[in-house]
């Protein structure tokens, strides 16, 4: 069977149509729900420090680490069936990820020196607030770029 190859006109066409496309899903806010739910599961994730060191203890801190993977899938799950877009990191500027990873990276290295030198499990909490803080204010920044295009 003989394929027929498109003429340059209907490349050019086609490439249009991807290009509109792709500027139109650039258009389209992430929900507000998105950001707070991410938000909410890394503010949670110090609760693994208040587990007791034993195999009771142990198997809490799996079932709890097993019930926050399938609460991050099922919000994952869910922005992608409502928004209809899949969440690609390659998409996104290298430029624009790794300042938001460097301070991600501090926040978390500077809460574990100092929770281990003040041996105060208070401070993963602080950290892993901040970083929950830190997904607001790049949603509100992100929702407010996608309106403005």
């Amino acid at each position: 069977m003989e394929t027929k190859r498109p003429t340059p006109e209907e490349a050019n066409s086609a490439l249009r149509d991807i290009e509109e496309a792709q500027a139109s899903l650039a258009r389209v806010p992430p929900p507000w729900w998105y950001f707070l739910a991410l938000a909410a599961l890394l503010a949670i994730v110090p609760l693994i420090q208040l587990t007791p060191s034993t195999a009771a203890g142990a198997a809490l801190g799996l079932g709890g680490l097993a019930v926050w993977a399938a609460l991050f899938g099922i919000t994952i799950g869910t922005f992608i069936r409502q928004s209809g877009v899949v969440p690609r990191l390659s998409a996104v500027p290298i430029r624009r990820v790794w300042p938001v990873l460097a301070v991600a990276a501090l926040v978390m290295i500077g809460a574990m020196v100092v929770a281990k030198v003040m041996d105060q499990v208070w401070v993963w909490f602080a950290g892993s607030g901040l970083l929950a803080c830190l997904v607001l204010v790049l949603g509100a920044i992100m929702r407010r770029e996608a309106r403005s295009r």
